[in-house]
Order: structure tokens, then C-alpha cells, then sequence
């Protein structure tokens, strides 16, 4: 069984190998792994990836040039100089402007075995230089109603069992990714989360927006990678994984004043 595993694959981009297939089966293995399209830095530069001990673990929002916002479950228990910010690259690992991290406030009422309340500030080292690709995000103000269409970015989180079948897109699978989704609001969102699959504890509440997954078989990993709706980042998200059931993130309009004050 290699299901049980893969929880532990949270955050990893693999490392594989292109160009075998004929095109319709490359197209295929495309669609079925990534669920976007490859995108410039420019077009999200406000995005970060962040790593832990030189690995890439999540994704983040670039708040203002020395502030980060991520998920609390991404960075919790660990020391700050295990933390790296990395920005200004459409990859995570080339051309990347690479920070440290001096200060982690993880939000207050987080707690492992939940993903309510999973946020986190992280305070930069060094501020960043503002450049066409590296800006603060904007956030946005208003949720957006069920139903409407926004944009999830990061980079892709392949179904990595497929690989012992055929090997899947190397550039791609390092490459920064955008995805159009529909959004679903809490009473949807839970209805699609039924109670069997959500302990209490990890219960959606008013304060997580979800989404459609961008494609069958899509998985979603990169906790901290942002949505987006207008060019406003309203979530980060909180819980994904590889089934139907639709992704989870945190509503960060909802969390303004707690961002408002840690960054204080």
C-alpha cells in the first residue's frame, strides 16, 4: 500500500522527467497532475515559497517587504533560522532572492490537530526590494459570492504514484502554476465535507473559504499558496489533498485586524 504515505510527501515537487509520451498522452499527463497553466512570476509577484532546513515545504503571501503570510501548520514548532523566505522566481529553486526569517508568530488559537486558525506571520530579516517581481499583496476586503470564479496559484503538487506508471512534465512540475476555480461558501463547502469525513475540530467555519478542485485528479499540497480574486488575495490554503472533495483555505479577510496587529 502507498496511500498511507502520502501525507508525507505535504509541500514536495517532484523531479521527473519529459518528452517520451506522444503529444496527446503528454497533454493528458498535464491535465491530470497539475490542473493549471505555467505562469511568470510578474503575474503573481507578490507569491513566496518557503522553505524549511533548504527544503521547499509551502507556499505565501508577500504582505508588505518584510512580512510573510503563511499557514501556521507550515512553520509551527520550528526554530526561525530553519525558515527560508523565497521570492522573485517564476521557480523555487533558480534565480530565487532568498531571506531569512527572524521572527514566526504563529496565530494564537492554531492547533496541530485542526485547520482552524492555521496562520502565520513571518517578520523578514532583511526587507525585500521592490522590483516588477517581488510586491506586497493586496488583500482583499469583501468576500466573493458562491459561485464565482477566482484564481489559485503555487506550484503544483504532482499525483506522484502516477510516476511508477509514466513520467510527467520536469519543467512544469517546477514551474509556478495558476488555476481558475469556482468558489464554494461554508453551507456548500460543508455539504461536500460531510461530518463523517470533518472531526469537530476541523469543522469549516465562516472563517475558510473553499474552492473546486482546478482538474480531476488534481492534488493540492502546497499549504500557504494564495487565492485570488481581481488581483486581491483573499485565502491561503489551509487543507488539500487528492480527492473530490474541494480545497480549504483560510479567509483572510476575516483574520484583517490579527494581520493588522502582528505586524505591527
Amino acid at each position: 500500500m502507498i496511500l498511507p504515505v502520502l501525507p508525507l510527501l505535504l509541500g514536495l515537487f517532484v523531479s521527473v522527467q519529459c518528452g517520451k509520451f506522444p503529444p496527446s498522452e503528454y497533454e493528458e499527463c498535464s491535465n491530470a497532475t497539475i490542473g493549471g497553466k505555467p505562469i511568470d512570476i510578474a503575474e503573481a509577484p507578490w507569491i513566496a515559497s518557503i522553505s524549511i532546513r533548504e527544503k521547499a515545504k509551502c507556499g505565501g503571501v508577500i504582505y508588505d517587504l518584510s512580512h510573510v503570510i503563511t499557514a501556521g501548520k507550515c512553520v509551527d514548532g520550528y526554530l526561525n533560522r530553519a525558515v527560508r523566505v523565497r521570492v522573485g522566481s517564476t521557480t523555487r529553486s533558480k534565480g530565487v532572492t532568498e531571506v531569512e526569517v527572524c521572527n514566526i508568530t504563529v496565530h494564537e488559537k492554531f492547533s496541530p490537530q485542526s485547520i482552524n486558525y492555521n496562520l502565520a506571520m513571518l517578520k523578514l530579516c532583511t526587507p525585500l526590494k521592490e522590483s516588477k517581481r517581488i510586491k506586497p499583496a493586496v488583500l482583499a476586503t469583501e468576500t466573493p459570492a458562491d459561485g464565482t470564479q477566482i484564481s489559485n496559484f503555487g506550484w503544483p503538487s504532482l499525483r506522484w504514484w502516477l510516476l511508477y506508471w509514466r513520467e510527467c512534465l520536469e519543467e512544469d512540475a517546477h514551474n509556478l502554476q495558476k488555476a481558475e476555480v469556482a468558489m464554494y461558501g461554508q453551507t456548500e463547502c460543508t455539504r461536500k465535507w460531510p461530518r463523517k469525513k470533518v472531526s469537530p475540530r476541523k469543522t469549516i467555519t465562516e472563517k475558510m473559504i473553499c474552492t473546486e478542485k482546478a482538474a480531476k485528479g488534481t492534488c493540492s499540497f502546497d499549504m500557504g499558496t494564495p487565492l485570488v480574486h481581481n488581483g486581491k488575495v483573499i485565502g491561503i490554503l489551509t487543507r488539500g489533498g487528492c480527492t473530490k472533495r474541494p480545497d480549504v483555505y483560510t479567509n483572510l479577510v476575516k483574520h484583517k485586524h490579527w494581520i493588522e496587529k502582528n505586524v505591527e
